[in-house]
Formats: structure tokens, sequence, C-alpha cells
């Protein structure tokens, strides 16, 4: 009996301590998931230098502000597959994150940043692709390894509805941690909401009617906040002190890296004929002289020459390791937008040619110089019959990831973009590309169904929204 009772006994405490093990043994200061004021940092950080490598190895050169006079199978379009801006998906699963948590959390700012983010990435990867997966991404805990292609109209279907969540759910009074582009702004972010909600609106306006959407946020600021200055700008700012440092900076990157794009006629010709002094800012003349030539688009290696006739990308922006900045969206392109919008009639707020005259003065502002007296009156006067908002338009993207490529393709415009002679793609210029070779074999029935459903996995063929 003794033994029996000093069993039970034992038992009794055995099952107490269990009942509690959980529970002591829980550091409730450490949550097991990670906190979105963690995550955050490292996405904003991650996706500026992913836009920061797109805009400078990959957008200069199919928007042709630029040429390689090395391995420039890009220049003149022998594409083949390619992983670039598929590789934002791991991003896009860390913004899931981020929104998983803010949900779990009840925190609307949290999560309409990650709506926010998310329908910044994805809207990249599908108007680089095409359709693509989306709605069965980031879901490997279920089970899901295989996602299928989303069409891209489903895809903007839902980034407009996640765009109107985000601005909806936003509390402007409160602020967020780990934020590294607003520093803690929800009234900024709430502004970068709708005015991308502006910029994807229009990407489909050839395709669909957006008059009504467009016209509300237009009409209605309290309610949908819009950028009101360059101090809004979508720019993530390096601190210079690594490894906070652009990845086309000293101390990262090579003087020869950053050279090795020369600036194309397009812009040396455009910028010198306007006398415009953001030549200055941007390019550097011929080595040991005061003269500028930029290099024509699209030509054959052979037909390039020495690089040292040409003139230079400015190298300030390479040695001094705060002035690159990645440029997501600016006050200026929204202004562009506004005034294609109500030249094309799709608003009826304001005019043309106001929006359209103070994106350019956005411009000059942004970039730190002063825009000529006479530069609206007499240089580049805005026109409904010409170019010219769309060339300005084109400028004031410079360095602003692939948005000067996809705008061409919404557009046709400038027109000066064409292919050069040596391009090897039918003297067409591309419109897309090529999903990476490994959804092939990882994903193949997916990608297959996806490759018919586009028209067929080559550079040439058209996204859902190209319709120019």
């Amino acid at each position: 009996m003794k033994k029996f009772l000093i069993f039970v006994l034992l038992l009794s405490v055995s099952i107490s301590c269990t009942d509690q093990f959980e529970e002591i043994n829980t550091n409730k200061n450490q949550p097991t998931a990670a906190q979105p004021k963690t995550l955050l940092p490292n996405v904003i950080f991650n996706l500026a230098n992913e836009n920061v490598s797109n805009a400078f190895d990959f957008g200069d050169i199919v928007a042709q502000y630029g040429g390689n006079y090395e391995y420039n199978e890009l220049d003149v379009y022998n594409w083949g597959a390619s992983g670039r801006f598929w590789d934002m998906y791991k991003w896009l699963n860390d913004i899931n994150d981020i929104k998983k948590q803010a949900v779990v959390l009840n925190d609307k700012n949290y999560e309409a940043v990650s709506l926010i983010l998310e329908s910044y990435v994805i809207s990249v990867i599908t108007d680089t692709y095409g359709n693509v997966p989306y709605s069965e991404t980031s879901r490997g805990e279920e089970g899901i390894l295989k996602p299928v292609y989303d069409s891209q109209e489903q895809i903007y279907t839902k980034i407009f509805e996640n765009l109107t969540t985000a601005n909806s759910i936003i509390e402007t009074s409160k602020s967020i941690e780990g934020d590294l582009l607003f520093n803690g702004s929800m009234l900024k972010w709430k502004k970068f909401c709708n005015s991308l909600h502006v910029r994807l609106l229009m990407r489909v306006s050839n395709k669909t009617v957006v008059n009504t959407k467009l016209s509300e946020i237009i009409s209605k600021p309290a309610t949908y906040p819009l950028f009101e200055s360059n101090s809004d700008n979508a720019n993530y700012k390096y601190t210079g002190v690594f490894p906070n440092i652009s990845p086309m900076s000293d101390g990262i990157n090579r003087l020869y890296g950053y050279n090795i794009v020369m600036p194309s006629t397009h812009i040396v010709n455009t910028l010198m004929t306007n006398n415009d002094p953001r030549l200055e800012e941007w390019i550097d003349p011929i080595a040991g002289t005061t003269n500028h030539k930029g290099v024509q688009p699209g030509l054959a290696l052979d037909q390039i020459g020495e690089p040292t006739k040409y003139s230079r990308r400015a190298e300030d922006y390479f040695y001094t390791k705060t002035k690159i900045t990645s440029i997501f969206m600016t006050y200026s392109e929204l202004n562009f937008l506004l005034a294609e919008a109500r030249q094309r009639n799709i608003i009826a707020t304001g005019t043309a040619q106001g929006y359209y005259n103070t994106a350019v003065e956005a411009s000059f502002n942004q970039w730190n110089v002063t825009m000529p007296a006479n530069y609206l009156i007499t240089t580049a006067p805005y026109s409904a019959t010409n170019d010219v908002l769309y060339t300005q338009k084109w400028l004031a993207l410079y360095h602003t990831g692939v948005e000067a490529w996809i705008d061409w393709k919404r557009t046709g415009k400038p027109s000066f973009i064409q292919a050069g002679p040596g391009a090897k793609n039918g003297g067409k210029v591309p419109r897309r590309v090529m999903y990476p070779s490994i959804e092939q074999s990882v994903n193949a029935e997916n990608n297959s169904a996806a490759v018919k459903a586009i028209g067929g996995d080559n550079i040439n063929t058209k996204i859902w929204w190209d319709n120019f």
C-alpha cells in the first residue's frame, strides 16, 4: 500500500508539471513567429536592391537610355529564358508572412503595407512575363508546390481589390516600426497606395474602361490622398554605410561594372538639344574632354568601337554612396499619368498642360537641378500633337526600375525607341521576358498551360494589356 501511495503521488506531480510545461517553457517576450516590424526592413531593403539592379542592368538597356559595350545580347534582343524578375517571388513570400502575422495581430497598418508591397511586386512580375502564378503562391505549407498561372486580367483584378482594401484600412493616426521607406508614416503609405493605383489603372486603360475608378480617386483627395510633392516620393534612400549601399555603388560594385553601360544617343541628344541641365547631373563627358557623344542603341559589338569615345554615366553616383536611390514611384510620374489621362479624357479634373508642367518641374526638382526659365515655354512646351509628353516622361523615369520599358509597351512612346541595326529579333523591340527554364521542369503542366494561353513563350508575345 505504501508503495502504491508513493506511485500515485509521483504520477500526480508528473501530470501537474506536464499540464504547465508548455506555459512554463514559452517565452512570451519572444514570439515563435517573426513579427511584421522585424520582417519589413529586410523586405524593403531587398526590394530596393532588386529595383536598382533592374534599373541599371536591364531597364537602362531595354528603354534605350544606354547600351552595353560588352556582352550586349540584351541590347540586340538575343534573349533566352530568364529568372531575373521571377526571383522577386522570394520577397513576395516574406510579404505574405507579414500579412499573415498582421492579420493574427489585427494590425491593419501592417496588413495594408503588405497589400501595397504585394501589389507592387506582382505588378512588376506580371508586366514582364504576362500570366504568372499568384493565387496559389506562398502556399507551400498547404502543400501547393506547383502553383497554377493566373491570367493577367485576373491578377490585375486582385491588385485593384488589394489597393482599394489597403487604402480603406490604413489608420493614419498610427505609425509602424521597421519602415525604411516612409519612416513609419501611414499617410505616406496611403499616398503611395493610391498613386500606384493610378499607375496601374492607366496601365490597363487601353484594354478596359478605368474612367469611373480613376475619376473617383482624383476627385476625392480626402479619401484617396495622392503624392503632393517630391517629399512623398516612394524612393529608398541608402545610408551609405555598409551594408546599406546600393548594388551599383563603390564598395559593392566596381567602376567597370557601373560604367559598362554607356549613355545612348537618345538621352544625350535629347538633353543637349534642349540645353537640359540634367545632362550634367546624369552624364559625364567623354574622358579628357568637355564633349558628349552617345552610343546608338542596338549596335552589334563590332559596330561600337572603343568605349572611350563615348560619354559615361556620371561617376559621382558611383563614388558617393548616398547618391543612388531606389526609385519606386515619384510625384513627377504621377502627374505625367494624370496629364495623359486628361489628354485622353479619361478624367475631367484639371488640365493636361497643368499636370504636364507640374510633372516636368517635379523631375528637375527631384534631381536637385534648376529648370531653365523658358523650358516649358519655348524648349518643351506641352502639346497633344507630338511626343513631348512621352519624351519628357521617359526622361523623368530615368532609373525608375523597368517602368520606362513597361510604359513603352503600353503607349508605343517615345517613338524613337526602336530596334537597332544589330538587332537579332526581326527588327522588333521585345514585349516580354521568357519564363525561367526551371519552370519547364518543376512546374511543367502549369507552365505549359500558361504558354498556350498567352500564345507562345517568346519575347514578341504581347501580354494582356499590351494593346498598341
